[in-house]
C-alpha cells in the first residue's frame, strides 16, 4: 500500500501542559527501565497490593509439567464422543476422608447425534473400578481409560438414553490437580481441580469442553462435621444416621465437565452482598477455613465492588439467581469453578481473574484447548480493567506493561497435551494484550459495547466459542475485517520490533518531521500491521498521528505547526512491541534544543566551518571561542536564527583580526535559554 495512504495521517492537535503528557510518558519509560532491573523471573509476576510477586499461571491451576494421555487424539474414540449429546449428570458420591475413599454413582442422560448408535464411550480413570452400570446399558468394558458402554437398543438419531454408573476408589491426585485429599488445621480437606483433562479421574464423563450438559446435580456425603460445597444452588442438607451429612447442589445452567466442582472442610460461612439493582441482592457465599477468616474478609472486602463493576461492563453476572462465591483449597492460586471458584489465596487481582472467569470460561467456554487464551487472557486483561476502573488510566497501562515481554510462540496451542503447553504464560499475558489491543483498533466504544454484545449472544452464552467464530463475530459486530489481526497475534509467532529515527526541517516557516520506522523483528518471516501512534511534542503543544504501519521500511513527512522537541511511538503503549531508536538527532540535544556538531575541517589552518541544528526557536545565539587558559578570543552573533540547520566560520583570528597560535579552543554556541560547546584544534 502507498505510503501516503498508510499514514491516513490523523492528526489529533491539542493545547495541553507539556508537564501532564511527558509525566505519562517518563512513567511508561520508568516501568519498562525498572522492569528490566529486576529478576527475570519478574516477567512473569504480578504485584499484590502486599508487594509480594506472584505468577498466575504458575499458581493458578498447573504447577508440574504433567502430559496426559488424551485419548481425544484417537480418531475413532473421538468419532464415538461425538455421537452423543450429554444433557444431564447426576454425581451422587460418599467421600470417606480418612480411607482417602470416593464411592458412589453417576447418571449420565443424552442423545444420539447420529442413526444406528450402539455404543457410547465416557472418559474414566483406569484406576478408579467399575462396579456396575445399569440403565439402557446391556455390558460395558473399562480400559486404557475409556469406559464403553453398549446399549441394549440400537438408537437412532435424536433417541435418548440414561445410563448409571456404580464404580468407586481412590481417584489420582497430586501436584497437577485431578482430585485432592489434604489437610488443615488437622482437618481434612478434599478438593478437586478438573481443568483441562482431569474430571475424568474422578467421574465417569465425556471429558471435553465443548459438550456441556444441560444441568447438574452433585450430592456429596460427607462426616457430619464437614460442609460440602459445589456448584450452583444448595438444594438441602440432610443429616443422616451414620453421622454424615448430605448435602445436595443443582447447577441448572449449561456447564462442562471441568467446571464441576467439589470443595470439603469444616468452612466458616462468610457472606457479602452484590446489590445489581436498587431493590435486589444477590448473596456472594465464601467457604473459609476458620482460622483464616479474618484474614479472608480483609482481603475480599472490595469483591461486591469488583462484581459490580464486571456487571456493568461485561453484562449482567451470569449466574445471578444462584450464588457467586470462594471455596478456600490448598493451592496458592484459583479455579474458576462455575458460580463458585476455589482460590488459596484472597489478593485482589486473583478476586478480579476468578470472577471474571464466570464470563469469560463458564458463561462461554472455549471448545478447544487449542483456543484456551479465550478463557485466560480475557480473564487476565479483566484485571487490568478493573485496576483502571479503580486507579485510573495511569496505573491501566502499568499494569499491561507488566505482562509485556518477548512471546516468540503463537497463542494457538497446537499441543495439547501438555498441561504446561496449555497453561502457558503466552496464553495469559500475550491473550491479555491480545484484547488490549483490540480495544485500540475498534476503539471503546465498540469495543465495551462489543463485550457486552459478545456475552449475550446466543450462539456463545451458556455454549462455547472459537477463535474463528470470535473473530467472525467481532467482525460482523464491528463492520470491519480482521483476519491480518487474529492472524498474526493468535496464529502468528513474536511481536513486532520497531526501529525508527527522525529529523526536523524547517520549510518555508514551517516545521516537517521525517520519519522512518524499520520492522526488524528476527527470525520470523511476518510483518505486522498496526495502527500506530505517533506523539509529536513541544512544552505547550503536541500533536497524535496515527499510521497504518504494514510495511518493513517506511518513510514519513508529518508536518507540525510548531517546532517539535519530542517524539515517541506508541506513547500509550497499546501495541505488544520492541522499540529501538536510532535517531540523528541524539536525545539529549533533542532536549537541549540544538545539536552542535564538530567542526569541519579540524584540525584546520585557514578556516573551519561550525555546523549547528536548532529545534527550538530562539531570539539569538551566539558562538563564542575561547582558549584553554579560559581567554575569550572570538565572538559571533546571529538575529532569530531559523530552526534547522545554522552554522558559523572562523578563520582563526582575534578580535583584533590577528591570527591565534596553535592549540586546543573551545568553541560554544549561546543563546537565551540553551548554550553547548565543544573543542577543536588550530594549527598555525
Amino acid at each position: 500500500m502507498n505510503t501516503i495512504l498508510n499514514c491516513c495521517i490523523q492528526h489529533v492537535h491539542r493545547k495541553c501542559m507539556f508537564g501532564d503528557r511527558m509525566k505519562r510518558i517518563l512513567l511508561f519509560f520508568i516501568v519498562i527501565v525498572l522492569t528490566a532491573l529486576l529478576p527475570c523471573a519478574l516477567h512473569a509476576q504480578k504485584r499484590l497490593h502486599t508487594d509480594e510477586w506472584v505468577d498466575i499461571p504458575a499458581l493458578e491451576k498447573k504447577q508440574n509439567a504433567w502430559r496426559f494421555d488424551d485419548t481425544g487424539s484417537n480418531p475413532k474414540v473421538m468419532q464415538e464422543s461425538e455421537s452423543i449429546d450429554v444433557g444431564y449428570y447426576k454425581l451422587d458420591l460418599v467421600i470417606e476422608p480418612q480411607n482417602r475413599l470416593l464411592s458412589g454413582s453417576v447418571v449420565v442422560k443424552g442423545r444420539s447425534k447420529v442413526s444406528n448408535l450402539k455404543n457410547i464411550v465416557l472418559n474414566l480413570d483406569e484406576r478408579m473400578i467399575v462396579d456396575a452400570v445399569t440403565g439402557d446399558a446391556q455390558h460395558f468394558t473399562h480400559s486404557a481409560n475409556l469406559l464403553e458402554i453398549a446399549l441394549n437398543s440400537t438408537l437412532g438419531q435424536s433417541e435418548e438414553f440414561t445410563v448409571e454408573i456404580f464404580y468407586h476408589g481412590t481417584p489420582a491426585g497430586g501436584g497437577f490437580g485431578g482430585f485432592g485429599f489434604n489437610s488443615q488445621a488437622e482437618e481434612p480437606v478434599i478438593w478437586s481441580l478438573s481443568e483441562p483433562y482431569f474430571a475424568r479421574t474422578w467421574w465417569p464423563c465425556k471429558d471435553y469442553p465443548n459438550d456441556k450438559a444441560d444441568s447438574v446435580d452433585i450430592v456429596l456425603t460427607v462426616p457430619e462435621h464437614l460442609t460440602a460445597v459445589s456448584n450452583g444452588s444448595l438444594v438441602e442438607v440432610i443429616s443422616n444416621e451414620d453421622q454424615t451429612s448430605t448435602f445436595h447442589w443443582h447447577e441448572k445452567y449449561p456447564i462442562t465437565t471441568y467446571l464441576v466442582s467439589v470443595a470439603i472442610t469444616n468452612y466458616a460461612k462468610y457472606s457479602q452482598w452484590f446489590k445489581y439493582s436498587p431493590d435486589d441482592s444477590m448473596e456472594i457465599t465464601n467457604y473459609i477455613y476458620p482460622a483464616k477468616l479474618e484474614d479472608a474478609k480483609i482481603h475480599l472486602a472490595s469483591l461486591p465492588e469488583i462484581m459490580a463493576f464486571f456487571h456493568e461492563t461485561f453484562g449482567p453476572y451470569p449466574f445471578l439467581d444462584e450464588k457467586y462465591g470462594i471455596a478456600q483449597f490448598p493451592w496458592g492460586g484459583g479455579m474458576e469453578h462455575q458460580t463458585i471458584s476455589s482460590q488459596g489465596s484472597f489478593v485482589e487481582y486473583l478476586n478480579a481473574h476468578e470472577l471474571a472467569h464466570q464470563w469469560f470460561g463458564d458463561l462461554i467456554t472455549t471448545a478447544n484447548w487449542q483456543d484456551i487464551w479465550l478463557n485466560e487472557g480475557f480473564a487476565t486483561y479483566s484485571e487490568a480493567l478493573y485496576y483502571e476502573h479503580a486507579n485510573g488510566t495511569d496505573y491501566y497501562h502499568e499494569y499491561m506493561a507488566r505482562m509485556s515481554v518477548k512471546y516468540s510462540e503463537p497463542i494457538y496451542r497446537a499441543d495439547t497435551t501438555s498441561v504446561n503447553s496449555i497453561f502457558n504464560r503466552i496464553v495469559y499475558y500475550k491473550g491479555a494484550w491480545v484484547v488490549h489491543m483490540l480495544r485500540k483498533v475498534l476503539g471503546d466504544e465498540t469495543f465495551f459495547a462489543l463485550l457486552k454484545a459478545y456475552t449475550s449472544d446466543a450462539r456463545f452464552a451458556y455454549g462455547n466459542v472459537t477463535t474463528t467464530s470470535f473473530k467472525e463475530f467481532c467482525e460482523k459486530f464491528s463492520g470491519r475485517e480482521l483476519d491480518w489481526f487474529f492472524n498474526q497475534w493468535i496464529f502468528g509467532t513474536g511481536q513486532p520490533a520497531y526501529r525508527y529515527e527522525w529529523d526536523v526541517k524547517n520549510e518555508n516557516n514551517s516545521f516537517v518531521v521525517d520519519l522512518r520506522i524499520e520492522q526488524t523483528q528476527v527470525d520470523q518471516h511476518q510483518l505486522f500491521t498496526m495502527p500506530v501512534e505517533i506523539l509529536i511534542s513541544s512544552e505547550t503543544q503536541d500533536t497524535l498521528v496515527t499510521i497504518l504501519n504494514d510495511q518493513e521500511t517506511q518513510q514519513l513527512r508529518i508536518p507540525v505547526s510548531f517546532p517539535p522537541r519530542y517524539l515517541t511511538l506508541d506513547p500509550d503503549n497499546w501495541i505488544l512491541k520492541d522499540v529501538d531508536t536510532l535517531s540523528t538527532i541524539d536525545d539529549g540535544k533533542v532536549r537541549l534544543g540544538i545539536e552542535l556538531k564538530q567542526n569541519f575541517p579540524n584540525p584546520f589552518y585557514d578556516k573551519t566551518t561550525i555546523d549547528f541544528n536548532l529545534y527550538r526557536t530562539v531570539a539569538y545565539v551566539e558562538l563564542k571561542i575561547f582558549n584553554t587558559r579560559g581567554q575569550f578570543v572570538h565572538q559571533q552573533h546571529i538575529d532569530l536564527p531559523n530552526l534547522g540547520s545554522n552554522s558559523f566560520q572562523w578563520d582563526g583570528t582575534n578580535f583584533n583580526g590577528t591570527k591565534v597560535t596553535s592549540g586546543v579552543y573551545i568553541y560554544q554556541i549561546e543563546s537565551p535559554i540553551f548554550n553547548a560547546k565543544m573543542k577543536m584544534v588550530h594549527l598555525h
